[in-house]
């Protein structure tokens, strides 16, 4: 832990910034202090996809599963926000020589695979009504900060159709249902 702290650096990050490029190696990983992110790639007709967001403090924003891999996504910053970064050649370095460095790696990299099914077994299985309310329930408070295009993409879903969802809600909401 002590190698760890003396490693990293505080960095603010403005919105719209791009943290890791994609098809590039990132030199760091950061970890969310505030803010939100998200990963993205463009698709074979040059469209903007939506992959994964990032809002959690604590958790790794990461483009790849392996520290020495190529980014498969494009990683940039939603809001203003704070990263704690730790240099990648470090953190290999420290993997290499500490068992209990291995654990917590392992750690995040399970929780990361638990997230990806949870998200893929979301988009798959579900009705676009079940996978917007299951992100109302996974990404809690996103809905009013993000853009909704972006939202949509994640989802699988068109925007008009992200926007006939909301507005179905909202008129439940003042029903009373």
């Amino acid at each position: 832990v002590q190698k760890l702290v003396s490693m990293t650096e505080l960095r603010s990050v403005e919105k719209k910034e791009v943290l890791i490029q994609e098809g590039q190696p990132a030199s760091y990983i950061p970890f969310i202090l505030s803010g939100i992110f998200r990963g993205f790639f463009l698709d074979v007709n040059g469209r903007d996809i939506t992959d994964c967001f990032g809002f959690q403090c604590g958790d790794p924003v990461m483009a790849s599963f392996s520290l020495d891999a190529v980014a498969t996504v494009t990683i940039e910053a939603l809001t203003d926000s704070m990263i704690l970064c730790l240099p990648m050649d470090e953190v290999s370095r420290l993997l290499s020589e500490s068992a209990y460095a291995v654990q917590v790696y392992n750690r995040f990299l399970v929780g990361a695979l638990q997230r990806h099914w949870e998200i893929k077994n979301a988009l798959h299985k579900q009705t676009a009504r079940e996978r917007y309310q299951w992100f109302l329930t996974a990404y809690p408070g996103l809905i009013d900060q993000v853009t909704h295009r972006y939202i949509a993409s994640f989802l699988e879903m068109s925007p008009v159709t992200l926007s006939r969802l909301r507005s179905e809600d909202r008129g439940r909401c003042q029903n009373g249902t």
